[in-house]
């Protein structure tokens, strides 16, 4: 008896532990999959982790980690975009059947998700040159203390430098990336705030983020060299 319950223990063991090394990876490489095919990017990386193994076949991920590269949202190019959740319900059944996509998980009571995202100056340039009159070649550049946009333009008929201070910052309700100038100069100089008003609105431009692959709030945008990087949680939090 003693030797059968032995046998049963160790036999219990290793299914436990083939389930820890064949379930996770595998649930996660058909969540990429679905993700990559649902959003149109190759680039995706899935890991999830649940303990013991097996409670990941029930929808129970403890934590989860998902990794996006070539997005663009609202015409924005991200490099990446990386959420961190725990306590996450997964549809298994709709995964395994190939339904996946991006809404085949949701927060359990309780869960938490936080989501970051870079953007490069590069990127932000492209933009910004999208949104301008093509005969202005405008150059971005991102630093700690924010955001400046250099170009040339007319003023009463003479080509004149100009450059663009400000931050970006997400909107109220945290749905939109938002440029917001601060200063301008032209010819070296710094306008009079109700001079450069109009210029201000000129150069002002917004991202929606409803676009973005999971419903995204922004709370905070940290400028740093060369990137921006973009910090909030998903919308499904409240």
């Amino acid at each position: 008896m003693r030797a059968l319950l032995i046998g049963f223990a160790i036999a219990l063991l290793v299914v436990l532990a083939g389930t820890e090394a064949v379930v996770p990876p595998f649930l996660a490489a058909r969540m990429a999959d679905g993700l990559a095919a649902s959003l149109g990017s190759t680039a995706v990386e899935v890991e999830l982790k649940s303990f013991p193994a097996y409670r990941l076949l029930t929808g129970n991920v403890d934590r989860m980690s998902v990794t996006v590269a070539g997005l663009h949202v609202d015409g924005l190019a991200v490099e990446s975009l990386r959420v961190e959740a725990a306590g996450v319900r997964l549809d298994v059944v709709g995964l395994l059947r190939g339904r996946q996509a991006g809404d085949g998980w949701r927060l359990a009571q309780g869960g938490d998700a936080r989501v970051e995202a870079v953007v490069t100056a590069a990127a932000l340039a492209d933009l910004v040159r999208a949104r301008l009159p093509a005969e202005m070649d405008v150059q971005v550049q991102v630093d700690v203390a924010g955001v400046e946009l250099r170009g040339r333009t007319n003023v009463l008929g003479i080509a004149m430098d100009l450059a663009v201070r400000g931050r970006v910052a997400p909107s109220s309700g945290g749905r939109r990336l938002e440029f917001v100038p601060e200063t301008v100069f032209v010819g070296g100089q710094a306008l009079a705030d109700w001079v450069a008003q109009g210029i201000r609105e000129m150069y002002t431009a917004a991202v929606d983020l409803d676009d973005a692959p999971v419903p995204l709030v922004v709370e905070e945008v940290v400028h740093q060299p060369g990137r921006l990087v973009i910090a909030g949680r998903t919308r499904s939090e409240g």
